[in-house]
């Protein structure tokens, strides 16, 4: 029993060798992984990088509006119809200043 507790008197040589390898050359360098870095893309992102990712977040975008329009309404048509008619307004004002700023901006390049 007595001998089952005793160990080794050569402990170096039971460890095994770490993250380093000896090249041709005859130094040690790191082990280098193998794995490949991956970019991660922002879903959204992608989206917006298609035409049809673009469509389905207008549709989206729509119909967010629509249903928020509705939810303030509190179902009576004529408020319904009115915050509608003030939001296409100003997104007309809002895409039609984008369009003339953007004119400009290619006017001066």
């Amino acid at each position: 029993m007595a001998s089952a507790n005793k160990k080794s008197g050569n402990s170096t040589a039971n460890r095994t060798v770490g993250t380093q390898r000896r090249t041709t050359s005859g130094t040690s360098s790191s082990r280098q992984r193998s794995r490949k870095t991956v970019k991660k893309v922002p879903l959204l992102t992608v989206i917006k990088s298609s035409s049809a990712g673009r469509f389905m977040l207008i549709i989206l975008g729509t119909l967010c509006v629509l249903g928020l329009d509705f939810l303030f309404s509190l179902n009576q048509f004529d408020r319904f119809f009115l915050l509608l008619g003030i939001e296409l307004i100003a997104a007309v004002l809002i895409g039609w200043i984008r369009f003339v700023l953007h004119g400009r901006s290619d006017d001066n390049n």
